[in-house]
């Protein structure tokens, strides 16, 4: 590359998901063009981004990029328009099947890959709540939503880097942007900083205390 700082990499359709691009000639690659693509998930879809000052910190840390398949024709941009409403379908018969399963789940989000034979399904436990397996809840999804299903449990702070957001500062979310795993703040840290722990106030919209009051803490 004429530039070392400048790196490319694949923006994936959800949840701001970056993999960077290895072994590439500059000259071949269409920055801004709408890509189809296989990771270790399988086929999905995305777009080529180009960073000039390096690749942001918070990569994708739960899909690796094996190879650019093509670039997506007319077609694919027509299949790809139709993924969301698939998956708002399938938010409602996920909560559905977990009410008839009578399981203290919550359902986060659900995601078609490009190949819409491959669905993972987003959702963290009720509070306290535990639960020995989910096998008959993933063959009955897979049966109804005819794909193969992948049940991923998240933490509240994983929802929130997946889901993204605006912080009470006005800006992205650190974890959906920049950090690389959360911080971990103690109700002792905020204490020190002379601040009341208040929800509207010391709690990101994970219902957690925000990660920036470790950064001051660390200053203080």
């Amino acid at each position: 590359m004429s530039d070392n700082k400048k790196q490319l990499a694949i923006k994936l359709r959800k949840f701001n998901r970056v993999c960077p691009i290895t072994g590439y000639r500059e000259g071949a690659i269409k920055v801004g063009s709408p890509v189809v693509v296989q990771t270790d998930r399988g086929i999905e879809y995305g777009e080529i981004v180009s960073y000039m000052h390096g690749l942001p910190k918070a990569l994708s840390r739960d899909v690796r990029l094996k190879k650019v398949i093509r670039y997506a024709t007319p077609e694919d941009i027509k299949k790809v328009k139709t993924l969301p409403e698939l998956e708002q379908k399938g938010l409602g018969i996920a909560a559905q099947k977990v009410n008839e399963h009578e399981l203290p789940v919550k359902i986060v989000n659900v995601e078609y890959l490009f190949d819409i034979n491959r669905i993972v399904i987003y959702y963290k436990l009720l509070d306290g709540k535990k639960i020995k397996n989910l096998r008959d809840l993933t063959r009955d999804l897979s049966t109804s939503l005819e794909a193969r299903v992948n049940l991923r449990q998240v933490s509240p702070r994983d929802q929130a880097r997946i889901m993204g957001g605006l912080g009470p500062c006005g800006r992205s979310l650190c974890c959906s942007v920049w950090l690389e795993k959360p911080r971990h703040v103690t109700v002792k840290m905020v204490k020190e900083q002379g601040l009341a722990i208040s929800p509207s106030k010391t709690s990101g919209i994970c219902g957690r205390l925000m990660c920036c009051l470790e950064y001051e803490h660390n200053q203080s």
